[in-house]
């Protein structure tokens, strides 16, 4: 994470709790930046100075304008005029980061071998949830290299329940 995100991100998480709308900001966020994944043009027409400043800034007030909250579009057009449009990416992680503290969230990553069902994913959560004391944010990876089981990353630990772990923990067992 850059320091400019860390003090953006702070900055504007702090101006959302002053204004009581942390969490349209925080699906505003979201949103914006699944735009900038889907459009990396967009990001680099708003990073081109060679285009005047007042014609970048009114793309921004046509795209996000009534549609995101104003501080949210004002974020934006601040990271265009400062030069630091680049760092919306972490802007928003540190955001994220601040908001899930607050709210006691974590973000699990949940690696399988297949895609789970939305069921298969609903009770993942919820045991997930029960283990933890925390509500969860669960994001899903299909990794074919697992044979089968699953492995979870939350709050920077590894919870290993692969197929292959497990072999390797009998092997391990049987050379002893």
């Amino acid at each position: 994470m850059s320091a400019i995100g860390t003090e953006y991100g702070n900055a504007l998480f702090l101006l959302a709790i002053e204004q009581g709308d942390l969490d349209e900001v925080a699906e505003a966020l979201e949103s914006c930046g699944e735009l900038f994944k889907g459009e990396p043009a967009y990001i680099d027409f708003l990073a081109t100075p060679g285009i005047p400043i007042e014609e970048r800034i009114g793309a921004i007030g046509g795209a996000f304008h009534g549609r995101v909250p104003d501080s949210v579009a004002d974020f934006i057009c601040l990271l265009t005029e400062k030069g630091y449009i680049r760092s919306f990416f972490d802007c928003r992680d540190e955001y994220e980061k601040q908001y899930n503290l607050l709210n006691r969230i974590s973000i699990a990553e949940a690696f399988s071998a297949r895609e789970l069902s939305g069921e298969e994913r609903e009770k993942l959560k919820a045991r997930l949830e029960k283990a933890t004391g925390r509500r969860i944010k669960l994001r899903t990876v299909v990794d074919e290299s697992i044979v089968g089981g699953m492995i979870v990353k939350i709050d920077g630990r590894l919870y290993d329940g692969s197929l292959r772990s497990r072999i390797t923990e009998i092997l391990e067992e049987i050379e002893k």
